[in-house]
């Protein structure tokens, strides 16, 4: 029935936008930095999300298609796969805030060395992000 293709085709649309919006602005990012003659890391990550949101779409849109009677992927196997996806993102946002972290705490340990324990601070939020992406996937994979 065409009602029920609704709510995927919605979710898989408005995940094309997004993966389009981040190759967009991660070449933006990538080219104002070339003109600038600075190296930035952003750009190049914006693009490898988008591409990978993008090949997920693909996938997804193959699920999408093929639903009905024949089952893509077992019912079983949904509680390993969601866990999985689940920490995959929480470690790219860990090390992306560790990134950001490490390189922020160590151009402040150069102009103010007394304030060291805050840049430690700000690497153990990241970790703890981690930490709780962790902590999701177990409990959705054993829930």
């Amino acid at each position: 029935m065409a009602v029920d293709f609704i709510p995927g085709a919605i979710a898989i649309t408005a995940s094309i936008i997004a993966s389009a919006w981040l190759v967009i602005h991660g070449s933006t990012i990538n080219a104002s930095a070339e003109v600038e003659k600075r190296s930035t890391i952003w750009g190049v990550l914006l693009n490898v999300i988008g591409s990978f949101m993008l090949v997920l779409n693909i996938f997804f849109i193959i699920l999408l298609v093929a639903g009905g009677e024949a089952e893509v992927i077992p019912t079983e196997a949904w509680r390993p796969l969601v866990g999985a996806l689940t920490m995959i993102g929480a470690g790219f946002a860990a090390a992306l805030c560790i990134m950001v972290a490490a390189k922020a705490g160590s151009e402040m340990l150069t102009q103010k060395p007394e304030l060291s324990i805050w840049s430690l601070l700000f690497v153990a939020l990241g970790e703890g992000l981690a930490i709780y992406g962790l902590i999701v996937a177990i409990l959705m994979v054993s829930g």
